[in-house]
């Protein structure tokens, strides 16, 4: 019969999140701590028969992955790749490699990727995304795919993702938490939609047969999500061209972030707003009208008023 009592020890979701880790340090020390909840890392070390070093990796893949157990709400906590690539110990490597099942997958199929036996450099990112990040194997294993194709992409079909690209997109997936395929999957399809957008709207701009900059990405990103349709972009665009002779970016940003500030991202509503008509409707516009009061207000000035 089933004993009650042990059902509440833990959540369904932190048990779902347990599982998912492969990682039997981290649900020992989760037993441990449902039990008792103050001891510290010293006294589970000695109580486990673990290091206090394995004791403080298991703490702190635990709280990440319960971070994102769903129904959770927190604060999110940035993590950032070390400078340069974290080296573990060759035997932990090789450990994890011959004693884990989760493991052992991920290294396979990174050497098939980038088509040789991975180097200490892949296998100490892959150690990172998997002991140090919490990545269940699944979804290392969508990450994979992900940066090869992406490689292949930016930088041509003979390009294959360097560890150093592997860990930067793993520790943006661990910041999104991104730690289920459904998430994964989710921002896959929200990567791809953003490039298209931008592809588009570089087009729209006369920009073809190159990458963006990261600054021009960045506003062209800015301004799909604004909401702007593509014949807001023109016309911005050709304020821009017309008040500077060129595609001055940040111009068209501050025309662009002036109509977002009023909630205009239409044509028809920019137009609107500002009172003006499209070539060929007649009659003049409030911006006219406003230009004729203050030429005749400057006159005064100088002038006098009987002028």
């Amino acid at each position: 019969m089933p004993d009650r009592e042990t059902d509440k020890l833990i959540s369904p979701a932190a048990a779902d999140a347990l599982i998912a880790a492969h990682d039997g340090d981290v649900a020992l020390y989760c037993l441990y701590a449902a039990r008792h909840p103050e001891a510290d890392a010293e006294t589970a070390a000695a109580v486990l028969c673990r290091t206090r070093a394995e004791i403080d990796a298991a703490r702190e893949k635990l709280q990440r992955l319960l971070k994102s157990a769903p129904g959770r709400r927190a604060e999110p906590e940035q993590l950032v790749p070390a400078e340069e690539s974290v080296q573990y110990p060759v035997r932990d490597i090789v450990d994890s490699f011959r004693n884990d099942s989760g493991f052992s997958p991920l290294v396979d199929e990174l050497g098939r990727i980038i088509g040789t036996v991975p180097s200490r450099a892949y296998l100490n990112a892959l150690v990172d995304m998997y002991d140090h990040l919490g990545m269940p194997p699944e979804v290392i294993m969508l990450l994979l795919h992900y940066c090869d194709g992406e490689s292949r992409r930016r930088w041509g079909s003979s390009r294959r993702p360097t560890p150093r690209y592997l860990t930067e997109e793993a520790y943006r997936w661990a910041n999104r938490e991104i730690l289920t395929l459904e998430l994964a999957e989710d921002y896959i399809r929200e990567m791809a939609r953003r490039r298209e957008d931008k592809v588009r709207l570089a087009e729209l701009l006369g920009i073809r047969g190159r990458e963006l900059s990261q600054t021009e990405s960045k506003y062209v990103e800015t301004w799909a999500e604004m909401g702007f349709d593509d014949e807001a972009i023109l016309m911005a665009l050709d304020k821009t061209l017309t008040n500077t002779g060129a595609l001055k970016w940040r111009y068209m940003n501050g025309i662009l972030e002036k109509w977002h500030a009023k909630g205009l991202h239409s044509v028809e509503a920019i137009e609107e707003a500002e009172g003006k008509h499209r070539p060929g409707s007649g009659g003049r516009s409030a911006q006219q009208d406003e230009d004729d009061e203050d030429l005749a207000g400057r006159m005064k000035q100088y002038w006098g008023e009987k002028a």
